[in-house]
């Protein structure tokens, strides 16, 4: 029987993501996943800015950059009545290019320290599955379907079914990381139930009434046919979507009629060049697949030593593109607690944290998601009650782009988490479309370029991180607490007058995941009471709130 620390089912984006950050702090893993390798629909294609920091921490950015779409090219969104009409309205989005410019040039700590980047699954996907292969801590095993599992004390026992030899295998862990999608079968072994969440509803009508949704993937290079009212990434009408894939001649054809789908198009060309009403020329027709939206989200995200991840936790509509995006969240959030107790600095409260900080943002990105989708129902309301096609544009270019929400990208605060030190300042205002910088306690802080050139962030250990930004001396009791308590820290001075207005503290420790655990002016009355906290090892949820 195999014995591994940590066993992660799902080689999908947060799989991926949760193998590599348990290798990023030195824990050992199985992989295992039961398809031949990666995917072939591109479902997701756009990784947010937060995703983009992450991947930068893991080392995997370049090489997603690299197989993404070029930086020069936007994200323009692009509203009409259909190919075969008119163009009603353009939601402009600055590119990849753009975006390094306004962070290099803006100092205001505003920005993220890695921009938004357009790639879809398909590409993503054998990036990712690359850079595990290559780690000696990650075993990949692929056609490894999950059968069963047995929890006994301190251990996890998984069985799967080997495909390629179609014969089984047990592997035993300390924890089972559940990575498999949204009709996760670890999911239901365990007895965790689904629930809307309390989603409210929308203009559209109630979360369960969404119509399945039929996609083709295409190849074509009749962009005059298809950019005949401009560039676009994304192309909505109330009748269908086209996505721009790579800028490479792929194409992705989503269609929002209701229709029985039941039984596929047995021509999908002709199929889509019917619902165009435009005489596009297809090259070639990849992948096409049926799907059901849903919002839907655990009710726990824990039993005992199995904790679930990604759309196993929650599931949404891809409206701004905050599902994968929630889920690479949720990797980074768990590997690094999961690494943290096997290598034996994490206390037995840790774990418990993960569900109380990333359930409230899975609930969060649904509602936005949700009401990203409501302006979809209302444009289409709009024409039903037979308002013009000026009408209809004017409302559009009243809504930001789905994708510019930069606040919910960058801007969740784990306020309330029992491993986060409150030090009785009042949250800070937040804004749904861009980031408030801030220290307070839970939150990610401001990313800057330092005088010499430096990513601040750039600069953070892999483990915790203490910021000083007066190197005095008086960081010394609390790294002293913690190199007591086997909490690793790097300690930095930064002693640039920018950097202490932005993050308004003098001493600030930084988690793995780059969110702030504590900050202060001078040591903590009780260094160890502070430590002994962020590690999940603190006897109560008591803690001085007086800012040091």
């Amino acid at each position: 029987m195999n014995k591994v620390p940590v066993v992660v089912v799902g080689a999908g984006p947060v799989g991926m993501m949760t193998a590599l950050e348990l290798a990023h702090h030195g824990v050992a893993c199985l992989l295992a996943e039961q398809n031949s390798g990666p995917a072939v629909h591109p479902k997701m294609e756009f990784t947010n800015p937060r995703t983009m920091e992450h991947h930068a921490r893991l080392g995997t950015a370049d090489d997603i950059r690299r197989a993404g779409v070029p930086a020069e090219y936007p994200f323009d969104v692009l509203w009409s009545t259909g190919l075969d009409g008119e163009q009603l309205a353009v939601w402009e989005q600055p590119s990849v290019e753009q975006k390094w410019k306004q962070i290099r040039e803006d100092g205001d700590g505003g920005q993220p320290s890695q921009p938004y980047q357009r790639i879809s699954q398909a590409d993503l996907e054998p990036v990712l599955l690359e850079h595990c292969r290559r780690h000696p801590l990650i075993d990949v095993r692929l056609r490894w379907r999950f059968e069963s599992l047995e929890q006994q004390g301190d251990r996890v026992t998984t069985t799967f079914h080997d495909l390629a030899t179609d014969s089984p295998r047990a592997v035993r862990s300390e924890y089972l990381a559940a990575c498999d999608g949204a009709g996760s079968q670890i999911r239901r072994a365990v007895g965790i139930p689904l629930s809307d969440g309390g989603i409210a509803d929308g203009e559209g009508g109630g979360v369960r009434e969404l119509p399945e949704a039929f996609s083709v993937t295409f190849r074509s290079s009749d962009t005059k046919s298809l950019f005949r009212h401009g560039y676009f990434w994304h192309y909505f009408t109330n009748r269908y979507v086209l996505i721009s894939l790579d800028e490479a001649g792929t194409w992705a054809f989503h269609s929002l009629r209701q229709e029985d789908f039941s039984t596929p198009p047995a021509d999908p060309a002709a199929w889509i060049r019917a619902q165009l009403n435009v005489d596009v020329d297809i090259d070639e027709v990849r992948v096409t697949s049926r799907w059901t939206p849903r919002y839907l989200i655990a009710d726990r995200y824990r039993a005992g030593r199995v904790l679930l991840a990604g759309d196993a936790a929650h599931q949404m509509f891809p409206s701004g593109s905050h599902g994968m995006n929630t889920g690479a969240g949720d990797a980074v959030d768990l590997g690094w607690k999961l690494a943290a107790v096997v290598n034996g600095y994490g206390g037995p409260h840790l774990l418990d944290s993960y569900e109380a900080e990333r359930r409230p943002v899975g609930l969060r990105n649904m509602a936005m998601s949700r009401q990203h989708l409501d302006v979809h129902f209302q444009f289409m309301r709009i024409g039903r009650e037979g308002g013009t096609a000026r009408e209809q544009g004017r409302f559009l270019s009243a809504q930001p782009g789905e994708n510019t929400y930069e606040g919910i990208y960058l801007d969740y605060r784990y306020a309330g988490s029992p491993i986060v030190c409150p030090d009785g300042a009042p949250e800070p205002p937040s804004d749904l479309l861009r980031y408030v910088p801030s220290t307070w306690p839970g939150s990610r802080p401001p990313s800057l370029i330092l005088e010499n050139g430096d990513q601040l962030f750039d600069l953070f250990g892999r483990e915790f991180t203490l910021l000083d930004m007066v190197g005095d001396g008086r960081a010394g009791p609390l790294l002293a607490a913690a190199a007591e308590r086997g909490l690793p820290v790097r300690h930095i001075v930064v002693e640039e007058v920018r950097v202490r207005e932005l993050w308004d503290c003098d001493l600030a420790l930084v988690r793995p995941d780059q969110h702030i655990a504590w900050r202060g002016d001078c040591s903590p009355a009780d260094p160890f009471e502070v430590v002994d906290r962020v590690r999940g090892a603190a006897s109560d949820n008591t803690l001085s709130t007086a800012r040091s």
